[in-house]
């Protein structure tokens, strides 16, 4: 059984539209995704090669990553193409009135 505890990463301010930036939280490198229509959580790790999404391009809800251009919706986590048929692990965001985000970690409980 899993249960998600919400973690704060960063604040609103530290990430411009339509950029992403990645930030340990408790030893995971959480990549955040800014748009216009919000802010999206990844594993900051592209499940094509492994390599980092951080300063992949982003276009609509898609990113791409920076060292092969496999894509993935930024939303979902869902892989878009070939080289994205492995989802990306994607968590819950929210944003508190003050600016902090804060994002949903999965936690292990033991029966």
């Amino acid at each position: 059984m899993s249960e998600a505890r919400w973690l704060p990463v960063a604040m609103l301010a530290e990430l411009a539209v339509d950029t992403n930036r990645a930030f340990k939280v408790e030893g995971k490198s959480i990549l955040l995704c800014r748009t216009a229509a919000g802010v999206y959580a990844l594993a900051n790790r592209c499940t094509h090669q492994l390599a980092a999404l951080e300063g992949g391009r982003m276009r609509g809800h898609q990113l791409y990553c920076p060292k092969h251009g496999a894509c993935f919706d930024m939303r979902t986590g869902t892989g878009i193409g070939p080289l994205g048929k492995v989802p990306v692990p994607s968590y819950a965001v929210k944003v508190a009135d003050d600016g902090q985000i804060s994002v949903a970690l999965p936690e292990t409980v033991s029966t």
